[in-house]
């Protein structure tokens, strides 16, 4: 009886250490873990700024502004701009002064296309010609 008590006695001793491993184990998985997910945290923080960082620098007044100071570039003036309608011939491409609206205010010219008693074309883009 006595080496059945020893036995059992250690298989006890046993399973103690293996349950005190298994917690410490599960403990620093866990610290592990909280530290990933607070990476994570920071990971995302960092990404909105950097989504707010570029939308500031990719707006349009700041591109115009770089555009103007850095490569010296300039609006078109209403005398540099014509209104090209497609089918026309090129000696039919009339000056005509910028329409009323937010194009004026950027100085900007949008091409339509006019054809054969058809709307302007989608997509049709901007232009300056001279």
């Amino acid at each position: 009886m006595s080496r059945l008590n020893s036995a059992l006695f250690l298989c006890l001793i046993l399973l103690a250490i293996a349950v005190v491993h298994t917690q410490h184990r599960t403990r620093r998985l866990f610290i592990d873990l909280q530290k990933e997910k607070d990476h994570t945290e920071q990971q995302i923080a960092e990404w909105h700024q950097l989504q707010i960082e570029q939308g500031l620098l990719t707006s349009s007044h700041r591109v115009e502004e770089g555009a103007i100071s850095v490569l010296q570039m300039q609006l078109p003036k209403e005398a540099q701009s014509r209104l090209v309608v497609l089918g026309s011939s090129p000696t039919q491409v009339a000056q005509t002064p910028l329409p009323e609206g937010p194009a004026q205010a950027h100085g900007l010219l949008t091409l339509a296309a006019v054809g054969s008693g058809s709307e302007p074309a989608a997509g049709a883009g901007l232009r300056g010609a001279r």
